[in-house]
């Protein structure tokens, strides 16, 4: 590993003080709710990791799509496990604890010389859909709707943006989850075209970069649908039904800022967040010693996505010296803030 510069260190030093000390913000509560621990009353998701989650239904009926061999808990004995093709990073089903009345269902059950089927298992239904690419073929990959409590969760499998996925738009789809490396699967903006058709109330990047995976920050930040939901790895989120929106509506999911992209950066870099109502906001960079440094935003902003650029210098013009930064978003009944570090 290359060794870093004397900035980069002091930097490092400046996070892990900051880390340790964050009161000067007063930072509200992430109403994204990552950190949610699940329980018997609540719908739940947890992202795994590459292509792999777990729902938790409100009756505690747990399922499992696509697990893979990665850091990941597969420990909660599962009711149904979910294969959307024989990969080896979609399919490690030997990872999954399961109760003895578990049902596996892969693409093999899905799709039958092109007839695809539809499970029910306890309270969940399990609807097997199109899911195919150059890299996959209509025969051994299928993606899935799971419909639990009103919800309905679209985990896309492997695919490229295709026809089919116009035919999702009428089943109030309230979680969609679409693989976007551009190499096995579709591009980004192929993503944002194919999330239009699909019309969730949100979508979620997976498998965003080849096996093995971490997520691939570039990649999520090229996804810009403005019903975009990111959710990281080890993450658990709350799970609602989506409201009947038209086909350019989105359901709100609250109040949030994004971790900056790149960081650390020099000299430029971009924070994105997003408003569940059109709101006016102030998104301002602070030192980390809680003085002002710029203002980039403070108007009234519409519902939706938004992204706003720092370029390293100060409300002057005069760039400004590598450390550590907070950049704050400010919006009726939210606060909350990102670390950021510069480099030189």
């Amino acid at each position: 590993m290359p060794r870093k510069s004397a900035a980069l260190a002091s930097a490092a030093l400046f996070f892990f003080f900051a880390s340790v000390s964050t009161a000067v913000f007063h930072p509200a509560k992430d109403v994204r709710a990552a950190t949610l621990k699940p329980s018997a009353a609540v719908d739940s998701m947890t992202f795994i990791g590459h292509a792999s989650v777990k729902i938790r239904t409100s009756q505690n009926q747990v399922i499992y799509i696509d697990p893979f061999h990665q850091p990941g808990n597969y420990s909660d004995s599962a009711d149904v496990v979910l294969v959307t093709h024989q990969h080896g990073d979609h399919n490690a089903v030997g990872l999954v604890q399961k109760k003895k009345s578990c049902v596996v269902i892969t693409n093999a059950e899905s799709n039958v010389n092109g007839s695809y089927k539809a499970f029910t298992v306890g309270g969940t239904t399990v609807n097997a859909v199109p899911a195919y690419n150059a890299n996959h073929s209509r025969n051994s990959c299928v993606g899935y709707v799971v419909g639990f409590n009103g919800i309905n969760l679209y985990h896309a499998g492997d695919t490229g943006h295709i026809a089919e996925m116009a035919n999702l738009a009428s089943q109030n789809i309230a979680y969609a989850l679409l693989p976007m490396d551009g190499i096995y699967n579709m591009t980004p903006e192929q993503a944002v075209t194919a999330a239009a058709a699909i019309n969730a109330a949100h979508v979620i990047p997976i498998h965003t970069m080849p096996p093995p995976d971490t997520v691939n920050d570039a990649i999520v930040a090229r996804f810009t649908a403005p019903n975009k939901l990111v959710v990281k790895n080890g993450e658990t989120i709350a799970l609602q039904p989506a409201t009947s929106v038209g086909k350019s509506g989105t359901k709100p999911h609250g109040f949030r800022i994004e971790q900056n992209y790149p960081n650390p950066f020099n000299p430029s870099t971009r924070v994105s967040y997003f408003l569940d109502l059109p709101s006016r906001v102030t998104l301002s960079v602070y030192s980390i010693s809680g003085v002002k440094v710029k203002t980039l935003e403070d108007a009234g902003k519409p519902s939706g996505s938004h992204t706003a650029l720092w370029d390293g210098t100060d409300s002057n013009g005069t760039l400004v010296g590598a450390g550590v930064y907070v950049v704050e978003l400010s919006a009726p009944s939210f606060r909350h803030g990102r670390r950021m570090i510069l480099v030189k």
